[in-house]
């Protein structure tokens, strides 16, 4: 959408059949996705080299739905329907294609044609056709009239323009043929005011005009042959110092045209930054005496008017539209500078969402924007009771537009669960507001009521499918709405209704940041029962790590509300009652532990009947005892015991991961292209058979750091070798091949390579950057398990250079559909997103996106985990009376990359099951589900005596 570049390939098939069939590929392609830029400019590319204008006028009118079309699409349309154009009603038509041109993007290229259409249109006999040619160059004027670059092109063909009308006109009508002479004079002194590209000529120009045929309009001064008055040469001058402090801006962005996107975009931003500090200073007074030596500073101290500081902002948001910065910057300045044209802030954000539809504040601008303009249409009178009702009938159907704006943005794919919630806010907002302006009385005080609620509940429904996974969950909205409904409904239930259904999500009970808000919100809005009640939740639900939090709010809240002594004691008690019990729990825990760590050899020494056996008498050393074959073990096979040598640490690498079939010579095979490898240590058990990892060390450092740029590859098979293993090895490998069967399509498992730490103290953990975008990198889905890395750098190396593809695969190798691109530079891969996004490739759609992993959720001792079997799935309900149908639900099954059985021996199981003790503590069970939390005890003797019985 850059209007410097278009972003896709050009169409070069000179063959009719060829486009035909190409004609009806695109077709296809935008039929499954219409959002496909690169098939719309191919697809018009293609339809008017065949020359079905028809179709090609159907074919732009669909892609100007969804996205704007650049200058260069635009004059394409126009050139067209000009050829075609006879008939009056053609032409109108035609002006109607410039003024659509002129709404995307204000290309001073565009108005060029638009003035040449009106010279090509000009009736001279008719007065009115003269006056409207007179309109439109005016309004190109005031556009980009004062564009220093090209504005003098504008000037040039009005002048010409008028030059032609003057000639037209009767020699007999000297009145009117001075009035165009005057006309034409006072363009000239107006262009001359004003800093331009060929002043200089410009003013060669104008002496010319004043000697030849607008001599009768001065006298030339005394001593001088000069027609040209003294002011227009003051106002020439002072606009020749304004250029000269232009000039190095312009020179940076036209030496920026050639730079990257960012550096262009500075180019522009440290333009407008000058432009605004000049604008923003106060305008000097003029004198009629003006003195050389006062004026000497003019050049730095000139003022900018608000119409050339727009001018500089569009020239900006034409040569890089997809730019958020610049949009944002040029509604500030109209918002803040141009407060009284709200029109024309509501025209600059409609045009801002279609070029930048994945900015969430420029939404939430248009949409208030909008807002206001359609209540500064809207009338008030009052009614008997002195409220204010709407007095217009379809006052309904002008707010639609409103709702057309936020349903839009809802439907523009943002990525961000954060960004969607912005939405769902101002949303609310926006018809809260509606329902404020009405009184409870009002008949339509229950229809604003339900479409609010209905909105409330659409967005609450939005957060519990799709977030409540995620960790750190915003649930202001829930607040939002349950403050609204105890205050301006006065319908306090329905708010208790909300709360309870937020609290009785898992995870939610033993957590502070849920219970405080809602014991705030029945301080401020409940009464004192239901505060205590939820108190005394709150207090029995509380882990260990937020307990003395929401203590001291239990116990402000309570004594803010006045309870009665007595209650305000017995919170006192629970608070201590639970405190001690927290303590306990936490003892246990630790005790557990230090249990589970006893060294092996202090619980063998004590086992009885360990110590060796004594022979009878009638037995001695010299009785000849046949003893059984015992072959000896290869200790190739069952591994050798090394002790470890930790100076050898930063010579070695701890690889994991490894497929059970693979050897020491396949390991060794694969990192010696990063060194001289001394040896492979592949750890096996007391089989022989390998648990998947091994220890390579090499003879220097170096080698170290290239061995762990192949983490996440595959082992290196060689052809030329077998692999050999021992019998048992063999043996297990044939009954395992042949009790599972082997998928159609084999992959390879890769290999996780780290640095060789036993204590484990240097991990660093997810080695990747998350939580923030990477304009560098595209995050490609859907794609299909057959693609390898060749494919995808086949299809994205023609847009830029590549620097790393990263196929995302699960740990037995199986293709997780979704990879990684990183480019050299942020430009080639926004060329690349255009281009492949809602790309077909391999029989699927590409989904392409800039990266911008999501924080992974952390997990700690508070988190409870439980051991279900791989059946079970945990479904999540949406929480009635919040605005949803009661027969709905929301169910999601919990995903995991691995089974969730947990093998783990008895005494680590059980540390890990009392390590939270809160998620064993019930809470009230009159006020709560008995499901929302279980107990389970530990097992002691007596148990497992009554099940040997």
């Amino acid at each position: 959408m850059n209007n410097q570049t278009e972003p896709c390939e050009s169409v070069e098939i000179n063959d009719t059949p060829a486009l035909k069939n190409t004609v009806k590929d695109l077709c296809h392609r935008l039929e499954k996705n219409p959002f496909d830029y690169n098939a719309h400019v191919q697809l018009i590319e293609c339809l008017r080299k065949i020359g079905d204008f028809k179709r090609l006028k159907i074919a732009r009118e669909r892609m100007h739905e969804t996205y704007p079309l650049t200058p260069t699409l635009w004059l394409q349309w126009i050139e067209d329907e000009l050829k075609n154009a006879s008939t009056l009603e053609e032409k109108r038509q035609v002006e109607v294609l410039f003024k659509r041109a002129i709404d995307d993007y204000e290309d001073i290229n565009v108005w060029l044609e638009y003035c040449h259409f009106a010279i090509s249109t000009l009736d001279f006999s008719s007065a009115d056709s003269i006056q409207q040619a007179e309109v439109i160059f005016e309004s190109a004027l005031s556009h980009q009239g004062l564009n220093v670059v090209g504005g003098s092109m504008l000037w040039e063909i009005y002048r010409e323009y008028l030059t032609v009308v003057w000639s037209q006109l009767p020699q007999d009508h000297k009145e009117m043929k001075l009035e165009q002479l005057n006309k034409m004079d006072r363009l000239f002194q107006r262009q001359l005011s004003i800093p331009h590209l060929n002043m200089e000529q410009t003013l060669t120009e104008y002496q010319t005009f004043l000697s030849d045929i607008g001599i009768e309009l001065y006298q030339p001064r005394k001593h001088s042959d000069s027609f040209i008055p003294e002011e227009v040469k003051t106002e020439y001058e002072k606009a020749l110092e304004r250029l000269a402090v232009i000039l190095p801006f312009e020179e940076s962005i036209e030496e920026s045209t050639d730079k990257s996107e960012a550096e262009a975009v500075s180019s522009w931003n440290i333009y407008i930054d000058w432009a605004v500090h000049c604008a923003k200073r106060k305008k000097p007074k003029t004198s009629k005496i003006t003195d050389n030596k006062n004026n000497e500073n003019t050049s730095t101290n000139f003022v900018i008017s608000p119409n050339e500081l727009c001018c500089l902002f569009e020239r900006a948001i034409t040569a890089h539209c997809l730019d958020t910065s610049l949009w944002i910057r040029y509604a500030d300045y109209v918002e803040s500078q141009l407060e009284t044209d709200v029109l024309r802030l509501q025209k600059l954000l409609s045009r801002s969402v279609r070029n930048c539809p994945w900015c969430v504040e420029l939404w939430q601008r248009y949409a208030l924007v909008t807002e206001t303009v359609i209540l500064e249409n809207i009338t008030f009178k009052s009614n008997t009771n002195g409220a204010q009702q709407e007095s217009v009938s379809n006052e309904s159907d002008l707010f639609k537009e409103v709702d057309g704006i936020y349903e839009t943005a809802l439907a523009a794919g943002f990525t961000n669960p954060d960004d969607v919630l912005k939405i769902w806010r101002s949303y609310c907002d926006h018809h809260f507001r509606r329902l404020c302006l009405l009184d409870k009385a009002s008949l339509s005080w229950e229809y604003r009521l339900s479409l609010l609620r209905a909105t409330f509940g659409r967005a609450i429904e939005y957060c519990f499918e799709s977030l409540h996974s995620q960790s750190n969950v915003d649930w202001s909205l829930l607040n939002y709405y349950a403050f609204v409904e105890a205050k301006y409904v006065e319908d306090k239930e329905r708010a208790r209704s909300l709360w309870a259904s937020l609290i009785k999500l898992p995870g939610h009970g033993s957590r502070a940041e849920y219970w405080i808000p809602y014991i705030q919100f029945e301080q401020n809005w409940g009464d004192m029962k239901n505060l205590l009640r939820i108190c005394a939740m709150a207090i029995n639900s509380i882990n260990f790590d937020q307990s003395e939090l929401l203590f001291q709010v239990v116990l402000r809240a309570v004594g803010e509300t006045g309870v009665p002594v007595k209650q305000y004691r017995d919170i006192i008690t629970k608070i201590h009652a639970r405190r001690a019990s927290l303590i306990e729990s936490v003892k246990d825990v630790q005790s557990v532990k230090s249990d589970a760590e006893v060294p092996v050899k202090s619980i063998e020494s004590k086992v009885p009947g360990s110590r060796k056996r004594k022979l009878p008498d009638h037995q001695n050393d010299s009785a000849t005892v046949k003893s059984a074959k015992v072959s000896k073990p290869n200790p190739t096979s069952h591994g050798t015991f090394v002790p470890h040598d930790p100076s050898k640490n930063e010579f070695t690498v701890f690889v994991s991961n490894l497929d059970y079939s693979v050897s020491e010579e396949q390991i060794q095979h694969t990192f010696e292209k990063c060194g001289n490898v001394t040896s492979v240590r592949l750890v096996r058990d007391y089989a022989g058979r390998s648990k998947g990892f091994a220890y390579v060390e090499f003879e220097n450092k170096e080698s170290v750091k290239t061995a762990l740029t192949l983490d996440r590859q595959g082992i290196t098979r060689p052809t030329s070798e077998s692999v050999s293993c021992d019998a048992d090895t063999q043996k297990q490998k044939e009954e395992d091949n042949s009790a599972t069967p082997k998928p159609p399509n084999c992959y390879d498992r890769p290999m996780f390579v780290s640095i060789c730490d036993p204590s484990r103290l240097k991990s660093c953990g997810f080695k990747y950057t998350v939580g923030k975008k990477e304009p560098e990198k595209l995050f490609v889905r859907n794609l299909d398990k057959t693609v390898k890395n060749e494919d995808l750098e086949k299809l994205f190396k023609q847009y830029g250079n590549i620097v790393s593809i990263r196929l995302a695969t699960y740990r037995n190798g199986v293709p997780k559909g979704h990879a990684y691109i990183e480019f050299t530079n942020a430009d080639d891969a926004s060329k690349a997103l255009v281009a492949t996004n809602g790309l077909e490739f391999r029989n699927k759609i590409l989904s392409v996106s800039i990266s911008e992993p999501p924080v992974r959720g952390e997990s700690g001792p508070q988190c409870s985990k439980s051991i279900t079997s791989t059946e079970n799935k945990k479904v999540f309900k949406t929480p009635q009376n919040i605005g949803l149908s009661s027969s709905h639900s929301v169910g999601t099954n919990v995903r995991k990359s691995r089974t969730q059985l947990e093998f783990l021996p008895r005494a680590v199981h059980r540390t890990r099951e009392i390590q939270d003790p809160v998620s064993e503590i019930p809470m009230d069970t009159e006020n709560t589900d008995s499901e929302s939390s279980s107990v389970t005890g530990s097992k002691d003797n007596e148990y497992f005596r009554r099940l040997l019985k």
